[in-house]
C-alpha cells in the first residue's frame, strides 16, 4: 500500500512539473532581461569535465588500480540535462579484486531561482560487493540555500524506486572472488525516499573543496553514499583531485560482512569550464577512484 501511494505521489509531481514547464518557459522567454541574455550566451550551455587516474605497483606481486569517468551538462532553457559514467578496475597478481561501473542521468527543471525539480535514473554495477546490479528512478524537489559565486550548497527531496539482484559471494585471499550465486526469487523491488546535498566551496580562485552525500531508504535497507573532493587547479582546464568515498548498506546481502566501503581517489581532471553551469547539473553523482598502495 506504501509503494502504491509513493508511485502515485511521484506520478502526480511529475506531470506537475512537466506542466510547470510548458507554461514556464514562455514566460522567461518574456521576462528575461538582455544582460542575462548576454551572460547565458557568452558562458555557452554546455559543461564537461573528464578524469582519469592509474596506479601500477611492481614487485613480489604486481597490483593494477584504475579509474576513469565522465560528465557532461546542457542547459536548455528552464531546464539542465546531465548524466555521466565511471568504471574502475583493480587487480592483484592474475586475480580481478575490483570491478565497479555506474552511470548516471537528470533532468532539473527550474522552478525559480532557488527552488528546482528533478527526475532521476541510477545504474550500478559492482561486482565485490554482493549486488549483481542496483537499479533506481526517483524525482522529486530541491532548494539551494546558498547560491553565490563561490559556494553552493543545495539540498533535494523525493520519492522513487528501487531494483535490487544479491548474490552470494565465495572470495579467495586475494579478495578475488571464486564463486557467485543469485538464489532464485531473490530480487528486491522497493519504494524509496530518496535525499541528496550538495555542497561546494571555492577556498580560492585555484582551490575547491567539493561534497556530495547521497541516501536512499527503502524497506529492504538504507543505502547512504558520500563523496569528498579536494581540486587543485593546474591551469585553465586541468586540475589534479583528492578525494574519499563512503558507500554504507544497512543491509548487505547474506554472505557479505561488509556494511562500509571506502575508495580513496586520486585523479587528473579535464574539464570544458561554464561560469554558469556545473559539468554534474547538480547531480550527486558518485565519484569512483582507484584505491591507494
Amino acid at each position: 500500500m506504501v509503494k502504491k501511494k509513493l508511485a502515485a505521489i511521484g506520478a502526480v509531481l511529475m506531470l506537475h512539473s512537466v506542466a510547470y514547464a510548458a507554461t514556464g518557459r514562455s514566460a522567461a522567454s518574456t521576462s528575461g532581461s538582455d544582460s542575462d541574455d548576454k551572460d547565458a550566451a557568452a558562458a555557452g550551455t554546455w559543461a564537461a569535465q573528464g578524469q582519469l587516474g592509474l596506479i601500477i605497483t611492481s614487485g613480489n606481486t604486481t597490483t593494477k588500480s584504475g579509474n576513469a569517468s565522465f560528465d557532461a551538462a546542457h542547459q536548455m532553457g528552464l531546464w539542465t540535462l546531465s548524466g555521466g559514467f565511471a568504471a574502475l578496475y583493480s587487480s592483484t597478481g592474475p586475480f580481478s579484486t575490483q570491478q565497479h561501473t555506474n552511470a548516471h542521468a537528470q533532468a532539473d527543471l527550474a522552478l525559480s531561482k532557488r527552488t528546482f525539480w528533478f527526475s532521476t535514473a541510477r545504474w550500478d554495477r559492482n561486482l565485490f560487493t554482493g549486488f549483481a546490479y542496483q537499479d533506481s528512478v526517483a524525482t522529486g524537489g530541491g532548494f539551494k540555500f546558498i547560491a553565490t559565486p563561490a559556494t553552493l550548497l543545495a539540498g533535494e527531496l523525493g520519492v522513487g524506486y528501487r531494483i535490487e539482484q544479491p548474490e552470494t559471494l565465495i572470495t579467495g585471499p586475494a579478495g578475488n572472488v571464486i564463486s557467485r550465486t543469485r538464489v532464485p526469487g531473490s530480487l528486491e523491488r522497493d519504494a524509496v525516499l530518496q535525499a541528496g546535498l550538495d555542497y561546494s566551496h571555492s577556498i580560492t580562485q585555484s582551490t575547491k573543496v567539493v561534497n556530495a552525500l547521497l541516501v536512499q531508504y527503502g524497506s529492504s535497507g538504507t543505502t547512504t553514499t558520500d563523496n569528498l573532493s579536494l581540486q587543485v587547479k593546474v591551469d585553465a582546464t586541468l586540475s589534479l583531485a583528492v578525494g574519499m568515498q563512503l558507500v554504507n548498506n544497512s543491509s548487505p546481502p547474506p554472505g557479505s560482512a561488509k556494511h562500509t566501503d571506502t575508495v580513496v581517489t586520486v585523479n587528473l581532471v579535464y574539464a570544458l569550464k561554464n561560469p554558469k553551469l556545473s559539468a554534474t547539473g547538480g547531480t550527486t553523482a558518485l565519484v569512483s577512484g582507484f584505491n591507494l598502495p
